[in-house]
């Protein structure tokens, strides 16, 4: 576990979808011991999104690449890889390949569009075990490749915005968490902190479900327990979402997700609260970096899970996370 020295000043909750339309953010600000939830708002512009001293910064979507690509694309680090994308032979990283002719370690994005005729099989000729590898986390959560463009699974664009347009530009004056140290010794600094998270794993560290986040009344009962498991809870302030986790977020499919942006800020919180935070493995510290409270393993069961539907979180009643 990672106790923190000091606990975030806010903690910013990030759903990310792979269009603007999806992409939400909540927020929650430490104030007197306690985190004071605010209810999630669009995210149109990813450029004037601002990271304060002290903030921790999650999103959904992978922050980092599987040790198999590193080793074909001589990778060292992913904090170095990051300053080489869309540069120099990596110029053309982050443009999708159009057709399997486009594909190359250097452009392993594809394809750009579902359509007759592409398959999985053009990454695998090009990339080999890279194309497909999944990362330890990736592993453990079941989530998605990062590379291949197709299926509700797909997790790429998504990582792809948040590295070129968000990461990048402020690389020199962010920390990556797990690459940069642990949390403990991170929080312990100035910088904002970016890490990865899955919405729907912290809601099981909340110990709640979502029978079908697409259904209204399943978000909204799910909103209803969420309330009951935290309502003895003084440091967590939830009086301004207290309504919206009532009623589900709306009554279309739009709902789900401020929801997820909102569940996983109290997941995040509560985590953080109850110094219940998991660190990874030394191995994923360099490049593929780790889920803010997925552990170190799981058992053999409960491993294979996608994105939306995680495996329960084993052993723990407070702490951990998810995709």
């Amino acid at each position: 576990m990672s106790r923190p020295r000091r606990l975030p000043a806010e903690i910013l909750a990030f759903d990310w979808g792979s269009t603007p339309a999806k992409r939400q953010l909540c927020r929650a600000v430490l104030r007197d011991g306690r985190y004071v939830v605010s209810p999630p708002r669009p995210v149109h512009d990813v450029g004037a999104i601002e990271l304060g001293p002290g903030s921790l910064a999650a999103f959904d979507c992978p922050i980092g690449v599987s040790h198999a690509y590193a080793s074909r694309a001589d990778l060292g680090s992913f904090r170095a890889a990051l300053a080489l994308f869309g540069r120099g032979r990596f110029a053309r990283f982050y443009e999708v390949a159009e057709c399997a002719a486009d594909i190359a370690t250097e452009r392993p994005f594809y394809p750009a569009r579902g359509i007759k005729g592409t398959s999985r099989a053009h990454l695998r000729t090009i990339l080999g075990d890279a194309a497909f590898a999944p990362r330890a986390c990736d592993r453990l959560a079941g989530a998605g490749p990062i590379f291949w463009l197709v299926g509700p699974r797909q997790v790429g664009r998504s990582a792809a915005c948040i590295w070129r347009d968000l990461i990048t530009p402020r690389l020199e004056r962010v920390a990556l968490w797990p690459f940069d140290g642990t949390l403990r010794d991170l929080l312990a600094g100035e910088r904002p902190i970016i890490a990865e998270m899955y919405p729907a794993f912290l809601l099981r560290t909340l110990r709640v479900a979502v029978t079908r986040k697409s259904d209204p009344t399943a978000r909204a009962a799910c909103g209803r327990t969420l309330l009951r498991r935290v309502s003895g809870d003084s440091r967590l302030d939830l009086q301004t979402v207290r309504s919206l986790l009532r009623t589900g977020f709306g009554n279309t499919r739009a709902g789900e997700d401020p929801f997820d942006a909102t569940i996983a800020c109290i997941g995040l919180a509560k985590l953080l609260l109850d110094g219940a935070m998991p660190e990874p493995p030394e191995a994923a510290r360099a490049v593929e970096g780790w889920i803010l409270g997925v552990p170190g393993e799981l058992r053999s069961n409960e491993k294979g899970a996608g994105r939306e539907d995680p495996p329960p979180v084993a052993g723990r009643r407070r702490g951990r996370l998810n995709a």
